[in-house]
């Protein structure tokens, strides 16, 4: 077993034991913050009258309150690190035409994309190679989660390859649409 998917299955218990705790935690402070006030009944002859005592919280109910709000807090950022191991991971998500109707999938014309991936380094080898691979076209938004860097560092490599000719970038509502430029796909489908 890899050590990935250690750390998935430890992440996964320690969201299960979390999650578990602040359902724990929610129904002792709802308990005792529900706790109904006491009542006095006052009888005068022939009539009564039902008078509600204000509930004061003690020392021990503070205590229990403020617990249960550090554990709370706790397993909420717990809950929130797993949510973000797991976000960052790379995807196996590749586009497709119910994802993103209007892209098309394109060939590429192998030995142009073999000379590319060989004259690139680095970051820009990875992002181009993660295009590749999901057909020659991607939205920006989804090869940041692939290649599991910054939105920004993603941007600076794009821009890097645009301004050579190797992409081809496009606004797509929130994203944009990346795709190998035209010379090295060949023609599209």
């Amino acid at each position: 077993m890899s050590s990935e998917m250690i750390r998935l299955m430890r992440c996964r218990t320690r969201l299960m034991l979390a999650a578990g705790l602040i359902i724990l935690l929610s129904i002792v402070a709802v308990n005792m913050l529900l706790v109904s006030a006491p009542v006095v009944i006052q009888i005068e002859g022939d009539t009564f009258k039902v008078i509600e005592i204000p509930y004061s919280y003690t020392t021990k109910d503070a205590y229990i309150l403020l617990a249960a709000g550090l554990l709370g807090g706790i397993s909420i950022s717990q809950i929130l690190i797993c949510i973000k191991a797991s976000n960052f991971a790379p995807s196996k998500i590749k586009v497709t035409e119910k994802t993103a109707p209007e892209l098309v999938t394109v060939s590429q014309d192998q030995s142009n994309v073999d000379v590319i991936l060989r004259a690139l380094e680095g970051d820009e080898r990875k992002a181009v190679k993660i295009i590749v691979e999901n057909g020659g076209v991607i939205l920006q938004n989804e090869l940041v989660n692939y290649l599991n860097f910054s939105k920004a560092k993603v941007s600076r490599i794009l821009m890097n390859l645009e301004k050579r000719n190797i992409i081809a970038k496009r606004k797509y509502g929130l994203t944009n649409h990346i795709s190998l430029a035209e010379d090295i796909r060949g023609e599209v489908k």
